[in-house]
């Protein structure tokens, strides 16, 4: 009964060790798991696919000089040696146990007594003791790769690496990130190793990349981490078969990715860093520009890209043409009516104009509105004088005016209408709401237009 306690005690023990590390020994990572073998399946039948050359360290002849000018043909290894330490290095092991290589050779692998806890703004976690991988082997960094590169000091370790032994780190490195690489991409270290590592990757191996990616490719450009490493990734995609692959990526997610908070920097990353493909991308935009214009980011977006077209006056136009045509839903839309007012603040006097003629036979709707109020402030604001008069004239009729003296939303307009007005019209309408001072009194919002019109009689 005693050795049964005792059992259970460290049972317990070892529970509350794995606690904090989980994110380090995550289910998907056993490979007793099913879902362990499904991901593995899957990522292997894409990673083998291709041609074996497509493993091997041949570099492409982009930036010679000073990206891959360390690079010497003859001191690559060939691609039969490649593909052995691709299996050598895919060696499935569980997380804490030692593994076996395919030389039958034993592999350490880092266990929970490695781990070290360390305190970082007051909160104590778990993190791999350096003493456990500096100056090991390759075949122990690359077998240990994904906990390492969770690891911030581990991740940094390994990127080092990159850079001190090139070839060596690469040809371990690259071939034992793949299996994980969907995790990882997205983890707030991982990240970083995973931008460094294409640095000195070449155009097969990128392409290998960009296929394991595809697949959660939406997923991965949303969260914070991965849109980070996604625009890392795209620093390299100087081939014409990467952009291509990149731009039938991202083309079918386009207004999907301009909609979200981390998409949103892939998408102007794409427009500035792909001019090739200005005019599929414009076209996409000119097709969605309402759905786009009545989203939070997606409106913001449409003003941004407005202020990019600066030099393409006709691509501007366009998309300005649809925004007025559509300027019955969006004056009302909570964030598509901020679009009308950028138009507005153009000061271009035809499309004032366009605006007044489309709001004019509805202007006390619009000025009862919640948000459309807010563009017929400003199309007071910003119109000549003449077209200014158009307005005025339509709100101070007295069946106009009387609607709005009672509408929370509406008085704001009247105040605002008061300070255009010369001296004879506006003492017809101070006149015509002094007659009905009882009823106004009544209402809510009364008092502040009372107030308002005994501060314009004071300065009179």
């Amino acid at each position: 009964m005693e050795e049964k306690n005792n059992n259970n005690n460290n049972s317990d023990k070892s529970n509350n060790i794995n606690g904090p590390i989980l994110n380090y020994y995550s289910p998907i990572m056993n490979p007793q798991s099913p879902q362990y073998k499904t991901e593995m399946n899957k990522l292997n039948k894409i990673i083998f696919s291709s041609s074996p050359s497509s493993i091997s360290l041949k570099t492409h002849e982009k930036n010679q000089t000073n990206k891959l000018g360390e690079f010497n043909e003859d001191e690559i290894q060939d691609d039969q040696k490649n593909t052995s330490l691709i299996s050598q290095n895919n060696v499935k092991t569980e997380p804490g146990k030692d593994g076996i290589n395919s030389d039958n050779k034993k592999i350490k692998s880092i266990k929970v007594d490695d781990l070290i806890p360390t305190t970082i703004k007051g909160r104590t976690i778990l993190r791999i003791n350096p003493l456990i991988y500096k100056d090991e082997s390759y075949e122990f960094l690359s077998n240990n790769i994904y906990i390492l590169l969770k690891d911030q000091l581990g991740s940094k370790y390994l990127q080092e690496k990159l850079e001190t032994d090139t070839i060596q780190a690469v040809s371990y490195f690259y071939p034992a990130l793949l299996p994980h690489l969907l995790i990882l991409i997205k983890d707030s270290f991982a990240n970083y190793f995973i931008q460094k590592i294409c640095y000195y990757l070449n155009e097969d191996q990128i392409e290998i990349i960009l296929k394991i990616i595809s697949s959660e490719f939406f997923e991965i450009c949303c969260d914070n981490h991965g849109s980070r490493a996604i625009q890392g990734i795209m620093n390299y995609l100087e081939t014409e078969k990467l952009r291509i692959l990149f731009y039938e990526m991202i083309k079918p997610l386009f207004i999907s990715l301009a909609n979200e908070l981390n998409g949103i920097h892939i998408i102007y990353k794409f427009i500035n860093e792909f001019p090739e493909y200005f005019n599929e991308i414009n076209n996409i935009i000119v097709d969605n520009c309402v759905r786009l214009s009545t989203h939070q980011r997606g409106c913001f977006f449409v003003y941004s890209y407005l202020t990019m077209l600066d030099d393409r006056i006709e691509c501007k136009q366009k998309i300005i043409d649809i925004i007025l045509n559509n300027c019955s839903i969006l004056i009302i839309d909570q964030k598509g009516n901020y679009l009308i007012q950028y138009l507005l603040s153009l000061g271009d006097n035809n499309i004032i104009l366009s605006i007044i003629n489309k709001t004019i036979n509805n202007i006390a709707f619009y000025c009862k509105h919640k948000y459309a109020n807010f563009v017929i402030e400003k199309l007071l604001f910003y119109a000549n004088p003449k077209d200014r008069n158009l307005i005025i004239d339509k709100l101070s009729t007295p069946e106009i005016m009387t609607e709005l003296i009672f509408d929370q939303n509406g008085i704001f307009i009247i105040l605002k209408v008061l300070s255009y007005l010369g001296n004879e019209k506006r003492n017809i309408m101070l006149n015509l709401i002094n007659n009905l001072k009882p009823q106004i009194e009544k209402i809510p919002h009364g008092k502040i237009l009372l107030n308002k019109i005994n501060n314009i009689n004071l300065y009179l």
